[in-house]
This record gives structure tokens, C-alpha cells and sequence, in this order.
């Protein structure tokens, strides 16, 4: 006969909801419709209102899990959410809409990430403001998972430039990894899903979907600039965007650094760009194996891009 746990269930003192990780820290519950900052969050039936008052409860580097509830909103500002507390992981709970969502309503809102060996995963963050910079800045954050969140435009004039941009100090970034997100961007000049702003080392990019209206000549995927990104794992990504027809630059990923490290493999784009086809900047060395480019609606990607070596 079915049983019914109106606690829910634990396992050595630890609930077992899907989705959320085992962990030997402590869970800190948030929900903004019923929540409120003075509670404790140590459980479901008295949730903290905001994700800040969580982090500001959790304790550097005892793997201390955020648990989002369904439904639970914010409003992202400049300055109102700092990961800032290493080790912390923030789970979204629910399905679709059901999940957390985080608007950000300035141009200069953003999450920051200021903490090391931190993780974020399946939330909707909507962009309901004029270019806002970045959905997520990444500062002295080392090894920063980013999985399963979407990210979309309210419109072509509400919206994100881009969704993951780190801070210009090197290798205050390193291994980062941003994994199967959505990006779907709506304005005709928009700057790269992933901007890279200082060397970085153990980048792992893998399964995102990035769909753009962007026509400008730009890397649309991922920019590193002159800066070098070394043991870098990028692949089984997927990039539909509008692009330029005579596309001067890597339409996927740009960059002019010729000492860069890594993988590029089983990558998708299709664009406008039906002159050069240039998925990426030549020059930055990266391994290629099984990528494609299309500059087509309804036509097959040119693969392998580029065109295969000869066998020794």
C-alpha cells in the first residue's frame, strides 16, 4: 500500500529531494512567496525569502547545498546577490517555468561569483532591461559550475549582451565550466554567450544551445580576445544564429592568441555567413575534430570544419 512521509525523506539525517545533491554540509530552503530572511531555512516549511540571506547562512567550505524551491523569484540587482562563500552549491528545484527565475532589472545587474569551488544549477534567468552586461560576472571564483539555468530576452530592447563574463584577472577564473544552458538572444547586436576577459586555464564548455538574432560580424559562442586559455574542453555546443553574410571573424568563437591548448570537437553552427564559413579564428590553435558549419537553412553542415588534414 502506498506510504505517505509527511516529512519528506531522509537518509542519515539527509532529505532526499530529485535534483538536489548529497552533501555533508547543510541545506538552507528558499522561497519568496512564503519565506522570510528572519527564518532559519533549515527546512521546507520555514524558508528563507532570498538566496543572499542563504548564502549569508552558509559556511566556506563544507559543501553547503541552496535549495530554491519551486516558484521562487527574485530580482536581480548591481549589487543584492554575491556567491561569495566557497563551496556553496545552488540547486533550483522544478521543472520549466516551475523552476526558480532571477529577472534582472538594470543594465548593471548581475550575479556575481566571488568564491571559489561554487555551483548553480537549473534556474530561469529572464532579462527584462535595455543591454544588461552579463547574467553571471565571475570574479576571484575558481572552478565555478554553471549547469542546466536558461537564459532568455524579454525582447530585442530587454535583454542580455551576455550570459557568463569573467573578471579581467588571470586565472582567477580557472575552471570555469558552463554546462547544458540555453541562451536565447534577441537583439541584432549582441556580445558573446561567453566572454572571456582574463587568461584561463581548464575552461569546459559542453552541451549548451545558444539561439541569436545577432547580424553583427562577431564571435557569437565564446570571445578570448588576446588572452590565452590553456586545457580547454569545448564541445557538443550548438549555435543557430542570424549572423553576417560576409562574416570577417569567427562566427563561433573568436580570438588572436596562437599559444591557446585544448579541444574544440563535435560543434554546431549555422549562420548567414555563406562567404568564408569561418566557425572560428584560425589562429587560435585550439584541436578541431568534427565540427560543422552551415551558411544555410535547410542544408547540411560542411563537415569536417575545417577541412581534413592529410594522413601522414
Amino acid at each position: 500500500m502506498p506510504v505517505n512521509y509527511p516529512n519528506g525523506v531522509t537518509s542519515m539525517g539527509i532529505p532526499l529531494v530529485p535534483g538536489v545533491p548529497l552533501t555533508t554540509g547543510k541545506y538552507l530552503f528558499v522561497l519568496s512567496t512564503i519565506g522570510s530572511d528572519t527564518n532559519s531555512g533549515r527546512d521546507k516549511d520555514h524558508p528563507l525569502a532570498t538566496i543572499q540571506a542563504a548564502i549569508n547562512k552558509c559556511t566556506a567550505n563544507k559543501n553547503d547545498v541552496i535549495v530554491l524551491m519551486p516558484g521562487h523569484a527574485e530580482t536581480v540587482t548591481a549589487t543584492n546577490i554575491n556567491l561569495n562563500v566557497a563551496g556553496v552549491q545552488v540547486v533550483g528545484v522544478g521543472i520549466g517555468l516551475l523552476r526558480p527565475t532571477f529577472t534582472y532589472g538594470a543594465a548593471a545587474a548581475t550575479i556575481t561569483v566571488s568564491a571559489a569551488n561554487c555551483s548553480w544549477s537549473n534556474c530561469n534567468h529572464i532579462a527584462n532591461f535595455l543591454s544588461v552586461a552579463a547574467a553571471f560576472t565571475i570574479g576571484a571564483a575558481k572552478d565555478f559550475q554553471l549547469n542546466g539555468c536558461d537564459f532568455t530576452d524579454t525582447s530585442a530592447t530587454l535583454d542580455f549582451l551576455s550570459v557568463v563574463v569573467t573578471g579581467a584577472t588571470n586565472n582567477a577564473a580557472d575552471g570555469l565550466t558552463v554546462t547544458n544552458c540555453n541562451y536565447w538572444s534577441l537583439p541584432t547586436t549582441a556580445n558573446a554567450f561567453i566572454s572571456i576577459l582574463g587568461n584561463l586555464d581548464r575552461l569546459y564548455v559542453a552541451g549548451n544551445y545558444v539561439d541569436k538574432l545577432a547580424t553583427n560580424d562577431a564571435g557569437q559562442f565564446i570571445t578570448i580576445a588576446a588572452l590565452v586559455i590553456k586545457r580547454a574542453q569545448i564541445l557538443r555546443n550548438y549555435l543557430n544564429v542570424v549572423g553576417s553574410a560576409g562574416a570577417a571573424v569567427g562566427v563561433f568563437m573568436t580570438g588572436s592568441s596562437t599559444t591557446n591548448t585544448g579541444i574544440l570537437a563535435h560543434n554546431y553552427c549555422v549562420s548567414l555567413d555563406t562567404t568564408g564559413g569561418l566557425l572560428l579564428t584560425a589562429t587560435l590553435n585550439l584541436g578541431l575534430f568534427n565540427n560543422g558549419m552551415s551558411g544555410a537553412i535547410a542544408a547540411s553542415a560542411t563537415m569536417p570544419w575545417p577541412a581534413a588534414d592529410s594522413p601522414a
